[in-house]
């Protein structure tokens, strides 16, 4: 059954929910509660859309159980209850998603590939795309135009490099990998030191890759070092967001969440399932303990336990953060009367 050819009664199966309404309406598309037409679905996770589902043109919704939603009419309009509305978005989602374009398989004319290089035939290289001496590129894995792939770079099976992302010398990227445009991976680490004498600085080599695990994305524009001596390495499942900076010998673990413009400076040690909001900035040889929080531009100057949330600057476990906060704003609030005091004695 094509995606056009669904109801809300079949989206309902899809995702296993519960049906308030009818279930014959047509989903032809998807789009947010205010811009959804007739005939489209759209989904409700919090209070605000469902206050705007009576004023929606949309004909059915997928709702998290537990949130009332006024307005409702079953005799015209289908909510589809399930347990979280932002899970259930993937498989519809997924009903519509043509899948990313890909390069035609095989090497393209115009791609440079090193009589070295072994490239798996089922992979797709494209024009303007370079391999490298020794490089391997594994069944399925795709190379957009101007990717490149220095001497010893590998990789894996179903893995995508997409247009203009660099994978330098020797760094390895796994299975089921995404790296995105701009992306690169194993650049040199930000390693100087002063000369002897003082009067210039000494650029310090780094011999070691890049490791991306099995699962791992990368978001464009985004840059991990390479190891001084051994790998930066990036667990199983982890996303990285755009625009961030990765140190050299940095570890990070299996499935975190890194949001866009976090910096995480050299060797610190990141945890599995760690989550980092939007700009935030971690020192050197930090130890982020498993399963961590740290909210939004919170600088850390110090290591954070395991299940831990953390947040400001410098970063402090959140409620004393927020304590914090709270303070500074009575003392703006009483600032002026009590400079208006001292200024009259």
């Amino acid at each position: 059954m094509t995606a056009a050819a669904h109801t809300s009664g079949t989206v309902a199966r899809l995702v296993g929910g519960t049906l308030v309404g009818r279930d014959d309406l047509p989903v032809t598309g998807l789009a947010t509660v205010a811009e959804a037409g007739p005939g489209q679905l759209t989904f409700i996770g919090d209070l605000v859309n469902a206050n705007r589902w009576a004023a929606s043109k949309a004909g059915t919704a997928v709702v998290t159980k537990g949130i009332a939603v006024p307005g409702h009419d079953p005799a015209t309009r289908a909510l589809i209850e399930v347990e979280s509305a932002d899970l259930a978005m993937i498989p519809v989602l997924e009903l519509y998603f043509r899948g990313d374009p890909l390069p035609e398989p095989g090497i393209a004319p115009g791609a440079h590939v090193h009589p070295t290089a072994t490239v798996d035939p089922t992979a797709r290289i494209a024009a303007g795309a370079a391999v490298g001496a020794r490089a391997r590129v594994g069944a399925g894995a795709s190379l957009h135009p101007n990717a490149v792939l220095y001497e010893d770079a590998e990789v894996g099976e179903r893995s995508i490099v997409h247009a203009g992302a660099v994978i330098r010398e020797r760094c390895v990227v796994g299975r089921n990998c995404i790296v995105g445009a701009g992306a690169v991976l194993g650049g040199d680490g930000f390693g100087y030191r002063a000369s002897a004498d003082g009067r210039s600085v000494l650029r310090i080599p780094h011999l070691g890759n890049v490791v991306l695990e099995d699962g791992v994305e990368v978001g464009s524009g985004t840059m991990i070092d390479r190891g001084k001596f051994g790998a930066t390495r990036i667990g199983a499942g982890t996303k990285i967001d755009n625009l961030c900076q990765i140190g050299h010998n940095v570890v990070i673990g299996r499935m975190c969440m890194i949001s866009g413009h976090c910096g995480i400076a050299g060797s610190t040690q990141v945890g599995d399932g760690v989550q980092m909001g939007g700009g935030v900035g971690i020192a050197p040889h930090m130890r982020i303990g498993s399963g961590a929080r740290i909210a939004a531009r919170a600088a850390v100057m110090n290591e954070i336990p395991a299940g831990e949330t953390w947040g400001g600057y410098p970063a402090q476990e959140i409620r004393l953060a927020l304590r914090e906060e709270a303070a500074l704003r009575k003392i703006a609030e009483h600032a002026k009367p009590l400079l208006k005091l001292l200024k009259n004695q």
